[in-house]
């Protein structure tokens, strides 16, 4: 067990109509409550020094689901096992994409209201660095990714030439980094591009492209914060247990709650929509492959509400104390 502790007298600036502040107090707010608990202005931070286990379950099962997902639909397209798992792996890069670079893009600030723009900036210069060898990894799927484009036989020569393009420039950015955050969000456009584009030569007609392209978004805006959670902001919040990036880590991290609010509806939603077709179809095909493979996506998706549900209720969204809930910090008895 890791402690630190850190006096704070920053004064919080005051939430205007409209400013979301994702109900995380400032660190004057949590003095004040301290005060009141009698625990005066000095915190300890405690880290535990193993990873929760549910953030990690979170990520196998949604990459379970996804695969579940890819092989369905590589199946109807006629792909087999062999190009469904390339299918699924070029998929998967894009996702992982997505939603890192939303979460550096977007939930990531290098100021925090309220908060010391000293120990928020060295909680950003840490998430870069982890962030580091993790972005390295995606440019080397995004380059393997936009060379096995060439081999789903369904695309044609302008599919393929446009999916490559779209995914080639991914994979020069993740080269370059998301040290800086115009990259990061020059990513998070490449990639959704790149879920326009599948939901466009995957479905026929407006409304199947646009659900299409919803699902793979929303998936993706999931999976790819879960990648970031798991390996960039845990780790950070361990380099620096402080009670400024403590409140700046609680704050990215509900920012990636309140997308998750909306994107968890939006794949169950565009899931069905797009499994509608199959309804008449009798047991025997939902009992074998591939409709078996429609009711174990269902599965994992509820798998998944339950740890979206759990995590913050057990504390197990990060080992760092406060991140999951702020108002830890300041519990007078001191758990």
């Amino acid at each position: 067990m890791t402690t630190q502790s850190s006096t704070e007298s920053e004064q919080a600036t005051q939430v205007q109509p409209g400013q979301p502040d994702f109900s995380i107090p400032s660190v004057d707010m949590l003095a004040k409550q301290g005060a009141r608990l009698g625990l005066g202005e000095e915190y300890t931070v405690d880290v535990r020094d193993t990873t929760p286990f549910l953030p990690k379950v979170a990520f196998v099962t949604i990459t379970l689901a996804s695969i579940a997902g890819a092989i369905f639909t590589g199946r109807n397209f006629g792909l087999d096992f062999g190009l469904q798992i390339v299918r699924w792996l070029i998929l998967w890069t894009m996702a992982l994409s997505l939603g890192f670079s939303a979460w550096r893009t977007i939930y990531l600030h290098a100021r925090e209201r309220g908060l010391d723009e000293v120990e928020i900036s060295a909680l950003e210069a840490a998430s870069v660095k982890h962030a580091r060898p993790i972005t390295r990894f995606l440019a080397v799927l995004a380059t393997v990714s936009t060379l096995a484009i060439t081999t789903i036989p369904y695309l044609d020569s302008g599919e393929r030439i446009a999916l490559m393009s779209a995914m080639g420039l991914t994979a020069v950015l993740l080269w370059v980094g998301v040290a800086q955050r115009w990259t990061a969000g020059l990513i998070l456009v490449g990639s959704i591009i790149q879920a326009v584009l599948w939901g466009a030569f995957d479905a026929v007609g407006t409304t199947a492209v646009t659900v299409r392209a919803l699902h793979f978004v929303a998936f993706g805006l999931w999976l790819g914060g879960a990648l970031w959670n798991l390996t960039v902001a845990i780790p950070s919040g361990r380099d620096h247990p402080v009670i400024d990036s403590v409140v700046g880590l609680a704050r990215q991290l509900q920012r990636f709650r309140w997308v998750v609010r909306f994107a968890l509806p939006t794949v169950i939603i565009t899931g069905l929509i797009q499994t509608d077709v199959y309804r008449q179809m009798p047991s025997s095909w939902w009992t074998s492959l591939p409709g078996v493979l429609i009711p174990v996506k269902v599965l994992l998706i509820i798998a998944l509400i339950v740890i979206f549900i759990t995590c913050p209720l057990y504390r197990q969204c990060s080992p760092v104390k406060g991140v999951c809930k702020v108002d830890d910090l300041v519990d007078s008895s001191g758990n």
